[in-house]
């Protein structure tokens, strides 16, 4: 039997709603989704052995560096005419685009922009959330190009990875239009809109089963510890109740759980247009490399 290939790629951006559109998708009969969400393994080559940040333990333990395990990630796709993957640092690592083609190129890619200011607060959020960052922004911005040498995984790099012009670009000079869609994060306001143009650019049909009323992997800063941990740690209570309801369902329910443990804080006015000001070039660029417009990032 000839080995199966995945022929779906969401490239990106961390943090701007891919772990929902992963788990969307991979509620369609038609679809099936690896195992390992971010295996990474067509950028691994540019990762140290091992990540060195606070808690990049699970990310170093979640790359596939082989490409036996690569494939061994899509086995077993059942019916499924689409088989995915979501590796989100694909879109900002050079000659990703050109292996992805390599491995199939007759594959679809999806991105989904978030405004890079929001983003890199966002992915802030998301380490003060597990108890890995320390710092304020502020302090953790500065901090960036000390955290890069030193080995930290790209989740770190609050500002670098949101640089979109030049990622966007490497992939229109290598792949046809007509295999990559780029959504914007707002997009995801009407989450069933968006998943209609997703499963319409993958030729699939709707599906009325899907559950898009879950937003998965949000960040914010936990009103309680305990209950943060309670939620989202293995105990003995969770372990005890796991036969009462079925996997999917205990997992929709952990991820609303751990929602509501968490409180949105506001990035200060002046941070965010100092922001703004850096990231000002490189959205007109991108604006203009994606046919939209994208004023409303700068206001």
């Amino acid at each position: 039997m000839a080995p199966h290939l995945p022929n779906l790629f969401i490239i990106g951006a961390a943090k701007g709603g891919t772990s929902s559109l992963y788990e969307y998708l991979q509620q369609h009969p038609a679809v099936f989704m690896s195992a390992i969400k971010e295996p990474h393994y067509l950028c691994s080559h540019h990762f140290p052995p091992r990540f060195t940040g606070p808690g990049d333990e699970g990310f170093s333990n979640g790359v596939v560096r082989t490409e036996s395990d690569y494939r061994a990630l899509f086995e077993r796709p059942g019916d499924a005419e689409v088989l995915g993957e979501a590796s989100v640092y694909y879109l900002y690592y050079p000659d990703t685009a050109e292996k992805i083609k390599a491995l199939n190129p007759s594959a679809k890619l999806i991105a989904v922009l978030r405004n890079p200011v929001d983003r890199a607060f966002s992915a802030y959020l998301h380490t003060v959330r597990d108890g890995r960052e320390t710092l304020t922004f502020e302090e953790a911005l500065a901090a960036e190009p000390e955290r890069r040498a030193a080995g930290y995984q790209p989740l770190w790099w609050y500002r670098e990875v949101g640089y979109y012009a030049k990622q966007v670009k490497r992939y229109l000079e290598v792949w046809d239009a007509s295999q990559l869609k780029i959504f914007l994060f707002e997009d995801l306001r009407n989450t069933e809109r968006m998943l209609r143009e997703v499963l319409a650019f993958l030729e699939l049909p709707w599906d009325d089963a899907i559950d898009t009323s879950i937003r998965y992997n949000v960040s914010g800063v936990p009103k309680s510890r305990f209950m943060y941990e309670f939620f989202a740690r293995p105990n003995l209570l969770k372990n005890a109740v796991k036969p009462l309801f079925p996997a999917h369902v205990r997992q929709r329910l952990g991820h609303k759980a751990k929602a509501l443990t968490l409180e949105k804080v506001e990035l200060s006015e002046a941070t965010r247009r100092a922001l703004q000001a850096e990231y000002r070039e490189d959205i007109l660029d991108l604006s203009d490399l994606l046919h939209r417009d994208l004023s409303h990032w700068l206001k």
